[in-house]
């Protein structure tokens, strides 16, 4: 019988909003305790501790989102001594917790300096720190310029989320193909599943909001292109809102017109807007999966997105493609189609029903496992 593999993960992303690396930790986790739990023993690491059991997200999500604002209003070089000053304190509780276990799995900034005993496995999820610094808050980046290429050196195997980003990480970072293992993200096919009716309507009652509305999820990173999405509806001339789902730190999408900011929602709320939406619009330059698009196919939702980076590979054939991430008239004329043709937009669900049903975090953790088992040998 195999002996089990003592895993740490560092889980500080879970601690915070379940977006992003804490959604992919989460997912990835529960799959892997539900088939492999017998074959590994998993610590959390949540900043403090570790734990057997998963961290949770903030208690309390006001004063959460209000210490992140805090944050970033802060001048760049206090904002990363901030910064520099909990990642060594975590560091230091890491290394003394990480004593009894045989393998580290990192998937957020970058990897903490372990023991060589330690073997280490670092998921990226994409390299636009390096590719598109300017989208990036400075203190950020300078963050991972100190870090992030020296704690490479360390890594036994990396994974990567998708096929592109692993052509970026040879690209920039001039790591052997054989070291990197692609490992697809994934939707909850308990959560995102297309809602019925009734649900998607008591929603948007709760949340006043009409029937018909196009929508958004992301921040307000300028990668993301959000600005394109206001001016194409204007142009197309349609009365249906944006509808907006997610922190923004970047925009002010209260100063545009026809735009309706809904911040942050619930796993569950996620599925039920994207059920009710006339279509997901995702405009992105630069993705390393993509996952929203994935979720929103998942749930029946209509996908526009672009050519650009992982997200082909994501969408298949489950989505129509803009021109280009920029082209306000191409996307102007697409959101007519879909708010005027319910037949262009009923093909495109079907489309994207097949195209969703292609992934699953049960291979992803098939795939993670045997790459855990491979390091660990």
């Amino acid at each position: 019988m195999n002996p089990r593999i003592r895993l740490l993960v560092n889980a500080i992303p879970m601690v915070n909003v379940n977006t992003g690396i804490s959604r992919y930790l989460r997912s990835l986790y529960a799959e892997m305790e539900r088939v492999y739990g017998d074959r590994l023993e998993i610590g959390y690491f949540d900043g403090l501790k570790v734990s057997p059991v998963m961290p949770y997200g903030p208690a309390n999500l006001n004063r959460w989102a209000k210490g992140v604002d805090l944050f970033w209003e802060m001048p760049v070089y206090p904002a990363l001594i901030v910064r520099l000053v909990f990642h060594f304190i975590r560091e230091a509780l890491f290394h003394r917790g990480c004593k009894h276990f045989d393998l580290y799995h990192e998937a957020g900034f970058f990897p903490f300096a372990v023991p060589p005993r330690l073997k280490t496995v670092f998921t990226i999820h994409d390299l636009s720190l390096i590719r598109f610094p300017q989208y990036h808050p400075e203190e950020r980046v300078l963050y991972s310029r100190l870090f992030f290429r020296r704690r490479c050196k360390g890594v036994d195997h990396f994974l990567a989320v998708s096929e592109f980003t692993a052509g970026e990480m040879r690209a920039c970072l001039n790591i052997n193909p054989e070291n990197i293992s692609v490992t697809l993200e994934a939707h909850d096919d308990k959560i995102f599943f297309p809602r019925s009716y009734e649900e998607v309507k008591a929603f948007l009652t709760c949340y006043t909001l009409p029937e018909r509305y196009f929508l958004f999820v992301g921040g307000g990173d300028p990668r993301k292109n959000l600005d394109v999405v206001p001016e194409a509806l204007k142009k197309a001339g349609i009365e249906a809102p944006l509808v907006v789902v997610g922190w923004s730190g970047w925009s002010d999408e209260k100063s545009w017109k026809n735009v309706i900011p809904l911040g942050y929602v619930s796993d569950d709320e996620m599925a039920q807007v994207y059920s009710g939406a006339l279509a997901l619009i995702f405009p992105s330059s630069y993705e390393g999966f993509g996952l929203p698009i994935l979720e929103a196919m998942a749930c029946g939702c209509p996908v526009v997105t672009t050519r650009e980076a992982s997200l082909p590979e994501v969408a298949g054939e489950g989505a129509i493609f803009m021109k280009g991430p920029r082209d306000v008239d191409d996307l102007a004329g697409i959101l007519r189609d879909l708010a005027g043709d319910p037949e262009i937009r009923q093909r495109l669900i079907n489309k994207g029903l097949a195209r969703a049903g292609g992934f699953s975090w049960e291979e992803t953790a098939r795939r993670t496992f045997e790459v855990f088992e491979t390091v660990f040998k």
